[in-house]
């Protein structure tokens, strides 16, 4: 898709950024290392402000006050308001009705998830800029090539050394684009009903863990009871709602036990036509549950009506 162009201008701007990035500022390790810290310290997610939700708070009437009103959502008659909060209600615990338990769970993800997709929609449409600037011999600026690199790296694309950059630039800018993508609101959100419990569960609750996600290293983790004696595994825990949320479409963007799924997702001609089945047919590998678990995902959009979410959007900003 992006063979055709003219090479010697394209390896004449990739040269320059080369010797401005790896050879003039500083070696490539150490580069890499800089780019990789200054992205985490700086991601949009850390910028949005999130409500800390005290114990006695009641997360129903913040919500309804910010003008939340899910039914309206579900027909697409208004947009989804700019409310985040920092951890899940513990309210969901000790609501005995399951249709409001269920209504303010969806009410906390549902935010999260669109704004983590808004990001990637924004990532996803520069990328595109620059690899047309590439493809048509423009220039492309330092600061482009900086945020370029600093993508590779979040969206794991390995590249060997400079050689192999220039001799696979569209194979390169290909798979990013192919990573760099959304993941549709009613497979995030029937996920984190499947591995939070409706966001009941002793992980959700205590580490915003809404999509079992497991840790080795150092870092937030809660070991589970059920664990055996031969694992070291931990579940994943998170600061924020969506922090882990972020962290769920990176896995699945990244990971090559999803790799199914980005193929699946790049026969859609964009983001706003890809429908969500196709893309769980290919989760077998994210539970031991194998199809079992595929057709759990299905049957929860399916009854919980979650693909009235499909085009559900975020208020503008103000």
């Amino acid at each position: 898709m992006y063979k055709s162009y003219n090479h010697n201008s394209i390896k004449d701007t990739i040269l320059i950024f080369i010797a401005i990035m790896f050879f003039i500022v500083m070696p490539i390790k150490l580069s890499h290392w800089q780019i990789k810290n200054s992205a985490h310290n700086n991601s949009p997610i850390k910028m949005v402000k999130n409500i800390q939700l005290k114990e006695n708070d009641h997360a129903i009437k913040i919500l309804a006050s910010y003008g939340f009103d899910m039914m309206g959502i579900r027909k697409n008659d208004i947009a989804v308001p700019r409310i985040y909060f920092a951890k899940l209600p513990p309210e969901l615990t000790k609501i005995k009705d399951t249709k409001i338990r269920k209504r303010l769970f969806l009410s906390s993800l549902l935010p999260p998830i669109l704004k983590v997709n808004e990001i990637i929609r924004q990532d996803r449409k520069k990328l595109k800029n620059i690899i047309l600037k590439i493809t048509i011999g423009e220039n492309v600026s330092e600061m482009d090539y900086y945020w370029l690199t600093q993508k590779m790296i979040q969206y794991k694309v390995h590249v060997v050394d400079v050689n192999d950059f220039l001799n696979r630039t569209g194979e390169i800018l290909q798979e990013l684009l192919s990573k760099i993508n959304i993941i549709p609101p009613e497979l995030a959100l029937a996920q984190a009903v499947q591995e939070s419990g409706w966001g009941t569960s002793r992980f959700a609750q205590q580490g915003n863990a809404l999509y079992g996600q497991w840790s080795w290293g150092k870092g937030c983790g809660i070991t589970p009871s059920e664990r055996d004696e031969n694992q070291k595994h931990q579940i994943r825990c998170f600061k924020n709602i969506i922090e882990a949320v972020e962290s769920y479409m990176l896995n699945l963007n990244t990971h090559k036990a999803y790799k199914e799924l980005r193929n699946a997702r790049q026969n859609f001609r964009d983001d706003t036509d890809i429908k969500a089945i196709p893309l769980i047919e290919t989760l077998t590998n994210y539970s031991e549950e194998g199809p079992e678990y595929v057709e759990k995902i299905k049957r929860i959009i399916r009854t919980n009506r979650l693909r009235d979410f499909k085009n559900a959007k975020l208020e503008d900003k103000k």
